[in-house]
């Protein structure tokens, strides 16, 4: 049967960033609704800047407006919702211009990234989300695979879910966030994982399993670039305010800042979308995407319409 993309209409411009794959199979999961969600928070958290926030928004609503249809205009409201998420997390790291929020009287509200003592919580902060992000596209992927009633697929995300799970246990108990008494839940978890994931591939599982299941531990480990991408962000722009101070001419520091600022303002723009892209094609929609769809043609267009379905 061919396939129709519909969501609502704030979801309707992340349908061109799912065909950019295949289409969805009949009946499977539409991924849209939850890529507009992450993927604009972690664009946010990547730049979460307000004043590369707000110039961003800027222009990508002016470009918007330029494009009447198409993927370009549905791009640009995908920046612009990330960007929009980019000011809210500015707020709560109190940049703007990396570190010219302090002079301004804007301070932290949850973490400064410029600190030391903060930059271990973001990676914590990066590799939970992955986890989170992670577990839910097994969950969707074993529902997937019960509807199709494919052994092989709920043998190998089953044993993904229940391995990862474990080791978030065993790993909750070495730091004292769980008690002693989970250590043997949580390895007999990993070992029943790996287990099932081996089943999966056959007589090559004995070696593979293992293998796919250190695969899974890096798709995790993956979402770091996130926390990675934004201290990039921040120190190269604290990096443009420091030397705007030290040369002595006021007209070369301004010169130099706006040049590395408007670097950094063109870094802000690709580096998360593109990532925040790879972390949902290669380590989300790998877990559950079933491509493969026929698109739905129809014979005509309904006469007076404006819109094509």
């Amino acid at each position: 049967a061919p396939v129709l993309l519909d969501n609502p209409p704030p979801a309707r411009p992340f349908e061109s960033l799912v065909r950019m794959l295949e289409l969805p199979r009949y009946k499977h999961i539409d991924p849209t609704r939850m890529m507009a969600f992450f993927l604009p928070v972690f664009f946010g958290l990547m730049l979460g800047d307000i004043g590369y926030g707000i110039l961003i928004l800027g222009a990508s609503l002016v470009l918007r407006r330029r494009f009447r249809e198409g993927f370009l205009r549905d791009l640009m409201t995908v920046i612009a919702a990330g960007s929009g998420w980019a000011i809210l997390f500015g707020v709560l790291f109190g940049e703007v211009f990396g570190t010219l929020g302090e002079p301004l009287g804007l301070h932290p509200v949850w973490m400064a990234r410029d600190r030391a003592e903060d930059v271990m919580g973001l990676l914590f902060l990066s590799v939970a989300i992955g986890a989170g992000h992670t577990i839910l596209g097994l969950v969707l992927g074993v529902w997937e695979a019960v509807r199709d009633r494919s052994r092989t697929h709920l043998l190998e995300r089953g044993g993904m879910l229940v391995g990862l799970i474990g080791l978030f246990s065993l790993t909750g108990v070495l730091v004292d966030f769980l008690p002693q008494a989970m250590m043997t839940p949580a390895v007999a978890g990993i070992i029943i994982g790996v287990v099932l994931l081996s089943a999966s591939l056959g007589w090559l599982g004995i070696l593979m399993g293992p293998i796919e299941f250190i695969g899974l531990i890096g798709n995790v480990l993956s979402y770091l670039r996130i926390a990675a991408i934004g201290l990039a962000s921040v120190y190269l722009a604290k990096v443009a305010n420091e030397m705007a101070g030290m040369v002595g001419s006021v007209v070369v520091g301004l010169i130099i800042a706006v040049l590395i600022h408007s670097l950094n303002l063109i870094l802000g723009v690709f580096s998360p979308t593109i990532h925040s892209l790879r972390l949902h094609y290669v380590e989300f929609f790998r877990k559950f995407y079933e491509g493969g769809g026929r698109p739905f043609e129809p014979f005509c267009n309904r006469v007076g319409s404006s819109t094509q379905t």
